[in-house]
């Protein structure tokens, strides 16, 4: 893991209307780690991750992705650089196979025309075998392989999740954010989820940030957690010095530190 920060986040603050939803935020996830932000409903997580992205602008503050400005990019320019994000709500094209979906992910590869799509050119056709061949490699990633051509409607629900996945890494994403990943997973499907998460940062290198409720998930695969509580940064730590934290037992944990 390198200790320089790949995204940087320097007091951000986004505001909707008079209601306050990030105030002055300082967040960093360091090079290949999975750094996780944890914090009550409502304290700003999925707003930070939509300011990351460019879905919300920062009214104030500064964010910076492989030592570039992009706080003023809009959202398919910051795909471009690399960063790229799952949803709370599962996005499948159900009347489509599983690899047509994860194909959609290699949009930003792609490199022929909308007049060679029409005229169906050789460039075309070398665009879209290599998308399939980059498609099929996350599929195998994520152990759907054998279900490429099955409707993605078919699929459960933490096949979903997985195929989803495997659409975002089709990106080649440098940082992948994850937004509460494990919603709707039982046991076994979230502690197979954090297996391949572990696997996306150490074979493919790439920097993780999510946003998670589940503890046990978060705990067991962060490098670092920062923990957000009313549109602020509470702490930042390792989970063990999370977990330690007084203010964070207080805020978040709901437990009282007084006997």
């Amino acid at each position: 893991m390198n200790s320089t920060p790949l995204l940087a986040c320097e007091a951000v603050t986004v505001r909707f209307g008079g209601v306050v939803a990030l105030d002055g935020v300082n967040f960093n996830a360091k090079k290949g780690a999975v750094t996780s932000i944890i914090g009550p409903n409502g304290a700003g997580k999925t707003t930070l991750l939509n300011a990351i992205t460019g879905m919300v602008q920062a009214n104030e503050g500064h964010i910076g992705f492989a030592g570039n400005e992009i706080t003023d990019l809009p959202t398919y320019k910051r795909g471009q650089a690399g960063v790229v994000r799952t949803f709370q709500n599962l996005e499948v094209f159900s009347n489509m196979s599983v690899i047509e979906n994860v194909m959609t992910g290699c949009h930003r590869h792609v490199k022929y025309s909308v007049l060679d799509c029409l005229l169906k050119t050789p460039r075309y056709h070398r665009e879209e075998r290599r998308c399939t061949e980059l498609a099929m490699n996350k599929l195998e990633f994520v152990e759907l392989a054998e279900l490429a051509q099955a409707p993605s409607g078919d699929l459960a629900f933490g096949q979903q999740r997985a195929m989803e996945l495997a659409r975002a890494l089709a990106s080649e994403p440098e940082l992948l954010l994850l937004d509460e990943p494990a919603a709707g997973l039982n046991m076994k499907e979230t502690k197979a989820l954090g297996k391949l998460i572990g696997r996306i940062r150490s074979e493919l290198g790439v920097t993780v940030v999510l946003v998670e409720h589940d503890m046990d998930l978060v705990m067991g695969i962060s490098d670092e957690i920062m923990v957000l509580n009313y549109g602020k940064d509470l702490a930042v730590g390792s989970p063990q010095q999370v977990q330690k934290n007084p203010e964070v037992i207080r805020a978040y944990l709901g437990e009282d530190d007084e006997t």
